[in-house]
């Protein structure tokens, strides 16, 4: 639900985010510890934050509209495979 409120709230500068992992990854702007060295990953289109290359592609679908999985048996299409495989218990 994209309600544009801001609940998160950085205590250093002030600056607010709509998800706590965003407020997260701020943070470390504030200090010179690198927990981490992998590159984060950012949506072009909704700026949204990713830990991996892989989630990132998988969130793109919403703004392309691509359902590369389909069901064998209906044809019905979803963004995720996961969703795939719980529909296809439908038909069982």
């Amino acid at each position: 639900i994209h309600t544009g409120q801001k609940p998160f709230k950085c205590s250093s500068c002030g600056k607010s985010f709509r998800q706590s992992t965003h407020l997260k990854i701020h943070q470390l702007t504030h200090t010179e510890e690198k927990p981490f060295q992998h590159k984060v990953c950012k949506c072009d289109r909704c700026e949204k934050i990713f830990p991996s290359s892989s989630k990132l592609q998988r969130h793109y679908l919403i703004h392309t509209g691509q359902k590369p999985f389909g069901c064998n048996v209906c044809g019905k299409t979803f963004r995720q495979s996961a969703h795939l495989k719980r529909h296809q218990l439908t038909h069982t």
